[in-house]
């Protein structure tokens, strides 16, 4: 790979392009041909201690993410495409998503930018559940992402989901539906971990809050649900169940006992079949929505 520039910086513009990982990663933009020919916009993401030395555990950390990521080819996980190593840093080189990140077009929009259409949100949505799909049931052994976030989602030029920042991730050796062990990471960004994963620690108290707070919501008549609606998505009063469908799932997927959670397959079915498809029986009656 020929770079012509790799420019990198702590936090701000690239790691909003990039999606965040926390710790010692920061990342940049850079012009290369990714050895496809012709110049192209490329991520990189720089890992570097504050002492400015490469040291084992922060080799053996970036190796790890290459591999995960190399092993792993599917059209919503981003692409890693070189891993270069220096003497006071290492990068990866990622394929560079030109709309951003998604928590950008929730939370930060420009001025002027029109807000996401429901129709893009759930397509967005759809794209999210069949690359956990993939993590989950299509490789050799399960992957478990731990920081899946609004920030982690990229969007292409087309508003393609690409779930992105996997230096959290771990591979479940034991298998489908076996228990993963919980390790210690450098991580400081809190994205959605199953709420039984934190029921043994102080964050325990986040997911009983967070457990509860879904089951009051759950319960409200349709003014009340409106609430957790965004009131900037266009026409949603013509979306309304399909958006209370979603909020079923959302709830269905933070039920405290893990055995009667949908898999990312049921997920990814119930939201195929749910969304697009007209009126969904029984289902504001059954939520009281």
């Amino acid at each position: 790979m020929q770079m012509r520039s790799v420019a990198a910086k702590d936090g701000g513009e690239g790691e909003e392009a990039a999606g965040g990982d926390g710790g010692a990663a920061a990342f940049g933009g850079a012009r290369g041909t990714a050895g496809i020919g012709h110049p192209t916009t490329l991520v990189v993401k720089k890992f570097q201690n504050s002492d400015g030395i490469v040291d084992g555990d922060l080799e053996n950390r970036c190796k790890l993410e290459m591999i995960l990521l190399a092993s792993i080819r599917h059209d919503n996980i981003v692409n890693v495409l070189h891993f270069i190593q220096r003497e006071n840093a290492i990068m990866l080189v990622y394929t560079y998503q030109v709309n951003g990140s998604l928590d950008q077009w929730l939370h930060r929009r420009e001025e002027g930018e029109l807000p996401l259409s429901w129709p893009e949100r759930r397509a967005i949505a759809i794209g999210v559940a069949k690359g956990l799909c993939h993590l989950h049931h299509g490789c050799n052994k399960p992957v478990v992402h731990h920081n899946i976030n609004s920030s982690n989602i990229l969007l292409d030029q087309n508003f393609k989901a690409v779930i992105a920042s996997f230096g959290a991730a771990q591979m479940n050796m034991a298998g489908l539906n076996q228990p993963l062990p919980i390790v210690e990471t450098v991580f400081g960004n809190f994205g959605y971990a199953a709420p039984g994963r934190m029921a043994n620690g102080v964050d325990g108290q986040l997911a009983i809050w967070a457990r509860d707070n879904c089951s009051e919501l759950m319960a409200k008549k349709l003014e009340r649900f409106k609430i957790a609606v965004d009131n900037g998505i266009p026409d949603q009063a013509l979306y309304m169940e399909e958006m209370a469908t979603m909020f079923r799932l959302g709830v269905d997927c933070t039920i405290e006992d893990p055995q009667q959670r949908p898999s990312m397959q049921m997920a990814l079915k119930r939201l195929r079949r749910g969304c697009g498809r007209g009126r969904f029986g029984g289902l504001l009656t059954c939520y009281n929505l």
